[in-house]
């Protein structure tokens, strides 16, 4: 298969589609500078191989809020409005440590895709790949102080495994989106509301009519509608955005929903259980007691698939989550350090361009030359134009061996003999089809150096 055909049609399903011709591998192989952890995101800190690693980042900055004083060319300017209310936005606070993963099934297209194209690529343009799109993530997240509190956990939904701080929220969550799960909803009648109710709330959102700000039951009705129908918004911008409607006809809708109830019924009851739960309060506490470990669970860490995160509600741990996803798509380098084993694992080799180089990765190992090596005049000549002249197109590099009124059949003779060359390992093609030959070996001490630079050598030994 041609690496064209490889790269646009890694499947058939377009969701799948992972996009390597879009990330431009090219120009940072051939004269782009060697990887720097020294400065930006992640100064300082050392690759620690493929165990996940997590960090708080929680000093870093937001934006300041507009409003303060502005300048321009000539300085600072008086503003005679009186003193200024700017404050500087204070440093985000994460309440979890989050490392990244790439989901199996994506990475194994991505996987896939880069074999057959034999192509090679920079281990951080891989991991910003993977990071692009929520769902190609496998996210793990453990509490913040866990090393100094070893029973802190946090818990999962089960039915949909969604991660939550708390036992409590993910019970919650189930209550709110998953309670067909567990329960029979049964009507019955009951007394309406008795007294003169002037006006009911009503769910601009969903349009339901929530009930009279003085009837007793009003905030419970309030919190339970929130939590089930609107709980990726704040309860506080909630209650501010419903609307009060004072006509009796909207009253009188109110109080005939008021006259029925819902009681809940639990699905494969058994003996000793309940026969029916009056209200919602009492359909939670029978979870708790009688279905909890199919529920919640708890756990000192936990993975989910990133394609959650917009399941998860709005909050300090989705915030968090944020936080260090848009930090590693700048600077991946915890990332890249976390699937090295798995491109290993996959049969993926990585080296690096010099001693303090960029990684790179490619489906098929390097081969540096020996200068006693000998190969055909055609491939010879195709590893002398690229050691005169590194970064030429596949295009240029045929068109310059060949001649412009060379036949079809000489250019793909030529063509061949550079896919071979590719194949073997001895040339390196970069997704923009820029080539450059794998250096000769001229001493033993040059020959070391490229070994230690090589991590498939590393894990042989």
């Amino acid at each position: 298969m041609s690496s064209e055909s490889a790269e646009n049609n890694p499947s058939k399903d377009p969701s799948l589609d992972l996009g390597l011709s879009s990330l431009g591998f090219g120009p940072s192989w051939v004269n782009g500078p060697a990887e720097k952890v020294s400065g930006g995101r992640g100064a300082g800190r050392e690759d620690r191989g493929d165990r996940p690693r997590f960090g708080a980042g929680g000093d870093r900055k937001g934006p300041p809020r507009s409003g303060g004083p502005r300048h321009d060319d000539r300085g600072p300017r008086r503003d005679d409005r009186g003193p200024s209310n700017w404050q500087e936005e204070p440093p985000f606070r994460p309440v979890v440590e989050v490392a990244f993963f790439p989901d199996d099934k994506k990475f194994e297209l991505l996987g896939g895709a880069m074999k057959k194209n034999a192509m090679t690529y920079a281990l951080f343009d891989v991991a910003k790949l993977i990071l692009d799109k929520e769902d190609r993530l496998s996210v793990v997240i453990r509490p913040l102080d866990a090393e100094h509190n070893p029973t802190a956990t946090l818990s999962v939904s089960i039915p949909d495994g969604v991660p939550f701080l708390t036992e409590g929220e993910a019970i919650q969550h189930v209550m709110s989106r998953h309670l067909d799960k567990f329960f029979d909803v049964v009507e019955v009648e009951v007394e309406a509301p008795k007294g003169a109710f002037q006006m009911v709330a009503r769910c601009k959102q969903t349009g339901i009519i929530l009930g009279s700000p003085t009837h007793h039951d009003y905030q419970k009705a309030l919190r339970q509608h929130h939590s089930r129908h609107c709980p990726n918004s704040s309860f506080d911008r909630f209650k501010a955005g419903l609307e009060m409607v004072r006509e009796q006809e909207q009253i009188d809708a109110w109080l005939k929903a008021m006259s029925r109830r819902n009681e809940y019924v639990p699905k494969d009851r058994q003996e000793g259980e309940p026969e029916r739960l009056e209200n919602l309060d009492a359909a939670r506490g029978f979870l708790q007691a009688f279905r909890k470990d199919l529920v919640v669970k708890s756990h000192p860490w936990v993975r989910f698939a990133g394609c959650l995160l917009e399941s998860m509600p709005a909050g300090p741990l989705r915030d968090s989550v944020g936080f260090f996803l848009q930090n590693q798509r700048e600077f991946p380098l915890d990332t890249a350090n976390g699937i090295r084993g798995r491109l290993r694992k996959e049969g993926f080799h990585l080296y690096k361009k010099g001693s303090k180089g960029i990684t790179y990765v490619c489906g098929v190992r390097r081969r540096c030359r020996d200068p006693k090596q000998t190969f055909s005049d055609s491939m010879q000549k195709i590893l002398d134009a690229l050691d005169k002249e590194a970064g030429q197109q596949t295009k240029e590099l045929v068109l310059a061996l060949t001649g412009a009124e060379a036949t079809d059949e000489v250019k793909a003779r030529v063509a061949a003999d550079l896919q071979f060359l590719i194949n073997e390992g001895y040339v390196a093609k970069l997704s923009d089809s820029r080539l450059f030959a794998q250096p000769v070996l001229s001493s033993q001490a040059q020959a070391k150096e490229e070994a230690a630079n090589d991590e498939g050598a590393e894990e042989s030994k």
